[in-house]
C-alpha cells in the first residue's frame, strides 16, 4: 500500500478548501488518490473523489468512492460516461482493473472488475472500437490485455511478461505506461528502470499484441510516459524521462510490420541548460487538444511560488513547463514555466476544448483548475482548488 505523509500534512488532514473565484467554466472532475497518514499510525483509505467545478470554484460531491478500491492510480473516460480505473495496490498483492458507469452528479456506479497482476499503473484502449484496455503492471513487470467489449465482464485475454535488465538482472521490469500510436497498429511502452521503449504490434483483426524490438535508452534515463504526434505527412514521440528529467523527441518511420524511432533531441524539462534540481524528477507529459502545444509537468524542484486562492498563503510549488511545437520539424520551444498550484504534480489534464487544466498535486493533496489561454498555451490563474484528506495522484475533466 502507498500511504504517504504528505508535506503539508497538517493543512491536509482535516481541512478542504474551495476558492471563491469565479469560473465561467462548469463541469466535473474525478480524483483518483492513494491512502495518506494524516498523523502517525492514523491512515485515510485512497479512492475516487468526485469534484464540482464551478462559480464557488471546486466543491465535493458526495463522499469518496472506493469503488475502484482504495489504491486507485489510473482513470479513464470513455464517452461520456464509461468509466474505467485500476486499483494499484502496490505492496498487497493482486491489483484490480473496474469499470463503472459515471451518474449525472459525478458519482460512480459499480458495473464490473477483474484481478489483474500486481501494481497496475495505467490504462489503454486499443481497437477500432476500443475493443481492448491494457493495464501496464509496474509492479509485476508485465502488461495484461483484457476484452471489455462488455463492461460487466471484463475478460483477461493475454498477459506479456518483461525481462530485467540485460546487463544487470537484479534491475527489474517497471513499464509505466502504454501509448498506442496515431495508426492504431502499434502500442510503445516505457519502462522506467529497464530502460526501454518496448513495441509491441496490433494485429488489427484478432487484437492481439506481437512484440517487436525494443529502443533502448541509456542506462538512469527512467522512460516514464510519451505522446504521440501525428503532423501532416509526419509523426513525432515525445518521452519524458523520469530520473534524467528531460524530454526525448522522435521522428516515428514506419515499415513492414515496423516502428522505428530517429532521436532529433533531448533537452531538459524547463527548456534550460541548467542541470535538474537534486532529487527531482519527470512526472506527465501531455500535448493540447489542438496539437499545438506540450506540457510537462516535474517533481520535487519547487523552484516556482503559488498563491492559494483560499487565503493567499504563498506556497512552493514545482512547474507546468509548456512548449510549442514545430508542425514540420517536431522541436519544441519553451513557451512557459507555469506554478502546478504546489507539489509533486503526478498528474494534469486539460478539458476538452484545451481552456482549463487541472493538476493533482501529491505533496499537499490538492487539487487545482487553472485558465489556459489556447491561443498562446499559456496557464493563467487559478479557478478552483480544493485539499483533499487522501494523496492525489490522478485527475480527469468530466464533461
Amino acid at each position: 500500500m502507498r500511504a504517504t505523509h504528505g508535506i503539508f500534512a497538517a493543512l491536509s488532514a482535516g481541512l478542504s478548501l474551495s476558492s471563491a473565484a469565479a469560473c465561467s467554466k462548469q463541469g466535473l472532475l474525478l480524483v483518483s488518490s492513494y491512502p495518506f497518514e494524516s498523523s502517525p499510525g492514523e491512515i485515510v483509505k485512497g479512492g475516487v473523489t468526485t469534484l464540482k467545478l464551478g462559480n464557488k470554484g471546486l466543491e465535493q460531491v458526495g463522499e469518496i468512492s472506493t469503488i475502484c478500491g482504495t489504491n486507485p492510480s489510473w482513470q479513464t473516460l470513455v464517452g461520456g460516461d464509461q468509466y474505467y480505473c485500476i486499483n494499484e495496490n502496490f505492496d498487497d498483492g493482486p491489483g484490480a482493473f473496474t469499470s463503472a458507469k459515471v451518474n449525472t452528479d459525478g458519482t460512480l456506479a459499480f458495473v464490473g472488475n477483474s484481478s489483474t497482476p500486481g501494481g497496475p499503473v495505467h490504462i489503454a484502449l486499443f481497437g477500432e472500437n476500443g475493443e481492448r484496455a491494457i493495464t501496464s503492471n509496474f509492479a509485476s513487470s508485465s502488461v495484461d490485455v483484457f476484452n471489455i467489449e462488455d463492461p460487466a465482464k471484463l475478460q483477461s485475454l493475454d498477459n506479456k511478461p518483461f525481462p530485467p535488465r540485460p546487463d544487470n538482472e537484479t534491475i527489474t521490469s517497471r513499464p509505466h505506461q502504454a501509448v498506442v500510436d496515431p495508426t492504431g497498429g502499434f502500442v510503445v511502452i516505457p519502462d522506467l528502470s529497464v530502460d526501454v521503449l518496448h513495441i509491441l504490434s496490433i494485429d488489427q483483426t484478432a487484437l492481439s499484441l506481437t512484440e517487436l524490438p525494443a529502443h533502448p535508452f541509456g542506462n538512469g534515463t527512467g522512460p516514464r510516459h510519451a505522446a504521440f504526434l501525428k503532423s501532416g505527412d509526419k509523426t513525432f514521440l515525445y518521452v519524458i524521462a523520469e530520473k534524467k528529467v528531460s524530454i526525448l523527441g522522435f521522428e516515428v518511420s514506419y515499415g513492414t510490420n515496423s516502428l522505428t524511432l530517429s532521436e532529433k533531441f533531448n533537452i531538459r524539462t524547463d527548456g534550460s541548460e541548467n542541470a535538474p534540481a537534486e532529487g527531482s524528477s519527470g512526472a506527465e507529459i501531455t500535448i493540447s487538444p489542438d496539437n499545438k502545444f506540450l506540457t510537462v509537468s516535474t517533481r520535487n524542484e519547487t523552484t516556482l511560488e503559488y498563491t492559494t486562492v483560499a487565503d493567499g498563503t504563498k506556497i512552493p510549488s514545482d512547474a507546468l513547463n509548456t512548449f510549442s511545437i514545430d508542425p514540420v520539424t517536431g522541436e519544441l520551444t519553451h513557451v512557459q514555466s507555469a506554478p502546478a498550484g504546489g507539489s509533486f504534480p503526478r498528474h494534469f489534464s486539460f478539458n476538452k476544448d484545451g481552456s482549463l487544466v487541472a493538476v493533482a498535486c501529491g505533496g499537499e493533496n490538492r487539487v487545482n483548475v487553472f485558465e489556459r489561454d489556447v491561443g498562446t498555451g499559456m496557464i493563467g490563474k487559478a479557478v478552483g482548488e480544493r485539499v483533499l484528506t487522501t494523496q492525489v495522484n490522478h485527475v480527469i475533466f468530466k464533461e
